[in-house]
C-alpha cells in the first residue's frame, strides 16, 4: 500500500450533484443487483436468529444460541473468506458468469433454509448462501469499484451503502411479516426473489472482466490473492477492522434474540398502532404484545437510508481513516446504550445513534480499499474488504453465542434461578421445556412473566454481555487513532525522502 495515496487523501472536488451525475450506467445497474440480493440476505438473516432459538409454539427450531453461533460462524467463515480466492477468480473469467453462478447457488440455499428443520439440514442451507454471496461479492464490488474514483467515490460508496440498507429495511419488514403467516413463507420468498438479479444481471451489467487472454490458471490465480496479504499496513487495516466488527456484527445477529428475551417493546408497538389506526399493531400492541424485535433492530437500516447518503459527502470532506474513527465511536456509544435497555423505544435510539456511526464509517472501508487497488485487481481487492466481516462475523457467533448463552440466555437463567434460589430439583427443571420453564418461574415467584423477566434481569444482569463486546469495539476504535498517526507518519517519511 501507498500511504500517500487516495487512501489518506481529503475528499471530493466535485459538487453533490456533478458526483451524482458522473456515475456510470453500470454503476446504477450494480445498485440494483445489490438491492435485491439484499433484500433476500438481510431478511432472512434478521429473522434467522429469532428462528433457530424460538421455541416450537412459536414455530421455531428451538435450538440454543450456542447452536445459531455455529450455524452463523460457519457461514460467515465461507461467506467471507471465499471472496479473498473467488474475486481473482471473477477478474479471471468475467463478472457476469461469476454472478450467474451466485444467484443459482443462493436460489437454492434460502429454498433449503424454508424447507428443513434438521440441525445438519439448516448447516447445509446456511453453507449454500454462503458460498453464493462469497462468489457473488468481488464482481458486483470490482463492478462498483470500476465506475468510480478518487473524485467521487466518497459518494459513490455513500450510495451504494445505502441501496444496501434499503434491501436490508425492506426484506425484514417483509420476511418478518411473512413469517407471522409462516416461517416457510419468508425463506421461500427470499428464494424467488433473486431471479429478478438474473435478468437484471443477463440484459443490463456491463462485464467490465470478461475474462482476460491471460495465461493463467487457477493455481496462479490463488497464488496472486495470497501475496497481497504480504501488505503489512493493508493486514493491520484488516485485523483492527475485524476487531471492530466483533461488537458490529452482534446487532444483526444477537440483538433480535436479546431484544425478543429482555426488552419490553409494547410501547413501540403501541405508538404504532396510535399512529397508523391499523388493526394489525392494535392487534399487536393487545394484552401487553410485543413488537418484531427485527423492526426494532432495522431502525439502523432505515435511518441509514435516510441519511447514509448526506454523511458520505460531508465524509468526504476527511481522509477514509479518520473518518472510520469518527464512525467506530459514535458506533460504540449507540452500542452499549441499546444494550443497557429493557424498553423498546430506548432500545430505538441506542440502535439509531449506532446507525450514525455505521454511516460514517461503514462505507468508508469499501471506499478505502478500492481506491488502493489495481485497475486490473478491483474484485480481488475487493474481496479482501471482507475478511473484517469474516473474523468479527464469526467471532461474534462462535465466542459470542457461547458467551450470550452463559451470561444472557433467559431460557437458562431462568432455569438456574429455579435450582439454585428457588431450590426446585435440577432433575425436574431439566425436564421443562423453553415453553415451559418461564411460566413455572412465573408461577413459583408469582406476577406476571415480565415481573418473572424483571427479576431475572436484577439478579443476573445479562447486559454484561453487551458490556464485553463494547470493550471489544473500543479497543479497535483507539488502535485506529494509532493507525492513522501511523500512515501520516509514513506520508511525511516519503515526503521526506522523495
Amino acid at each position: 500500500m501507498q500511504t500517500g495515496d487516495p487512501a489518506v487523501s481529503t475528499g471530493p472536488r466535485m459538487t453533490f450533484a456533478q458526483q451524482v451525475r458522473s456515475f456510470p450506467k453500470p454503476f446504477w445497474v450494480a445498485n440494483v443487483i445489490e438491492l435485491i440480493e439484499r433484500f433476500s440476505f438481510y431478511g432472512v438473516r434478521m429473522i434467522a436468529a429469532v428462528y433457530i432459538t424460538s421455541t416450537p409454539a412459536e414455530g421455531g427450531l428451538d435450538f440454543s444460541s450456542t447452536d445459531k453461533g455455529l450455524f452463523f460462524g460457519i457461514w460467515a467463515l465461507i461467506q467471507c473468506l471465499l471472496p479473498m480466492f473467488t474475486g481473482g477468480f471473477s477478474d479471471r473469467y468475467g463478472y457476469r458468469r461469476s454472478l450467474m453462478v451466485a444467484f443459482g447457488i443462493n436460489i437454492v440455499g434460502y429454498a433449503l433454509m424454508g424447507y428443513t428443520t434438521s440441525w445438519w439440514g439448516f448447516m447445509g442451507a446456511c453453507c449454500l448462501i454462503g458460498t453464493g454471496t462469497a462468489i457473488f461479492k468481488p464482481p458486483l464490488h470490482g463492478t462498483l469499484a470500476h465506475c468510480v474514483n478518487d473524485a467521487n467515490s466518497s459518494v459513490g460508496w455513500g450510495i451504494f451503502y445505502q441501496v444496501v440498507n434499503i434491501g436490508a429495511f425492506i426484506g425484514p419488514v417483509v420476511c418478518g411479516y411473512l413469517r407471522l403467516l409462516q416461517w416457510k413463507y419468508a425463506f421461500f420468498a427470499a428464494s424467488a426473489i433473486i431471479l429478478l438479479n438474473v435478468t437484471v444481471t443477463g440484459l443490463f451489467l456491463k462485464d467490465y472482466a470478461k475474462g482476460t487472454t491471460e495465461k493463467k490458471g487457477p493455481v496462479a490465480v490463488f497464488c496472486d490473492a495470497i501475496i497481497t496479504l504480504c501488505d503489512l499496513r493493508f493486514v493491520v487495516f484488516l485485523a483492527i477492522c475485524s476487531a471492530f466488527y466483533f461488537m458490529f456484527m452482534q446487532v444483526t445477529d444477537q440483538m433480535t434474540i436479546f431484544i425478543a428475551q429482555w426488552v419490553d417493546t409494547n410501547d413501540v408497538a403501541r405508538t404504532f398502532a396510535d399512529w397508523t389506526g391499523m388493526k394489525f399493531f392494535a392487534d399487536m400492541a393487545a394484552h401487553g404484545g410485543q413488537f418484531n424485535p427485527e423492526w426494532i433492530v432495522n431502525v439502523d437500516a432505515g435511518s441509514i437510508i435516510l441519511l447514509v447518503v448526506l454523511v458520505s459527502y460531508f465524509m468526504g470532506k476527511i481522509p477514509p481513516i479518520l473518518a472510520m474513527t469518527i464512525g467506530m465511536f459514535v458506533a460504540c456509544v449507540g452500542f452499549i446504550w441499546a444494550g443497557m435497555m429493557t424498553t423498546g423505544w430506548s432500545c430505538v435510539l441506542g440502535i439509531f445513534v449506532f446507525a450514525l456511526g455505521e454511516m460514517a464509517c461503514g462505507p468508508k472501508l469499501s471506499e478505502y480499499v478500492g481506491l488502493i487497488a489495481p485497475p486490473e485487481k478491483k474484485a480481488l481487492y475487493m474481496g479482501y474488504s471482507n475478511i473484517p466481516f469474516a473474523f468479527g462475523w464469526t467471532g461474534a457467533n462462535l465466542i459470542g453465542g457461547p458467551v450470550y448463552d452463559l451470561l444472557s440466555n433467559k431460557y437458562l437463567l431462568a432455569r438456574d434461578y429455579l435450582v439454585k434460589q428457588l431450590g426446585q430439583a435440577p432433575d425436574s427443571v431439566a425436564k421443562l421445556t423453553n415453553d415451559e420453564v418461564i411460566p413455572r418461574l412465573t408461577e413459583l415467584v408469582g406476577g406476571t412473566s415480565n415481573g418473572a423477566r424483571q427479576l431475572l434481569w436484577t439478579h443476573y444482569h445479562p447486559q454484561n454481555f453487551w458490556y464485553i463486546c463494547f470493550a471489544v469495539g473500543m479497543v479497535a476504535t483507539l488502535a485506529m487513532v494509532g493507525y492513522h498517526f501511523w500512515l501520516r507518519s509514513g506520508v511525511k517519511q516519503q515526503t521526506a525522502s522523495g
